[in-house]
């Protein structure tokens, strides 16, 4: 039923998401301008880039891996307002998540994202592994 829902949100050209709206043009875009150039068009990664295609909605299994996806480096700085950086992140789940993303997706909102984005990650790539790892115990 998600997926039917979905599917006529798309065809409709936004998603609909509750409260929140994606408009999926600029989405797309932003997605294009600040996280392609690493995470690849299609979201499969990098040998140093983590592949979000079919993983990224793992992250939102926990508290602490849902604030990682604003806090990365990436998404924190990104020069997106709040809302806009919501919605990409939004996008990027619904876009790639695939099964990875729970059955009931609470999206993220501007108030969300930016009390987060104030405490940006400065040490990534340790802090995943250890995020990883408690998300495999959670699953």
């Amino acid at each position: 039923m998600k997926k039917l829902l979905l599917g006529m949100a798309l065809l409709a050209g936004s998603d609909s998401l509750g409260a929140e709206t994606i408009n999926r043009v600029r989405a797309k875009f932003n997605y294009q301008v600040f996280c392609m150039g690493c995470h690849t068009p299609d979201g499969v990664g990098s040998p140093y880039v983590p592949k979000i295609k079919g993983h990224i909605g793992y992250f939102l299994q926990t508290r602490q891996g849902r604030e990682y996806l604003v806090r990365v480096p990436g998404s924190a700085n990104a020069a997106l307002d709040n809302e806009q950086l919501a919605e990409l992140l939004n996008w990027t789940i619904l876009e790639f998540g695939e099964g990875s993303v729970p059955e009931v997706f609470r999206p993220y909102t501007a108030d969300e994202v930016g009390a987060l984005r104030q405490q940006p990650l400065m040490e990534v790539i340790n802090y995943r592994k250890q995020l990883i790892s408690t998300l495999d115990a959670a699953l």
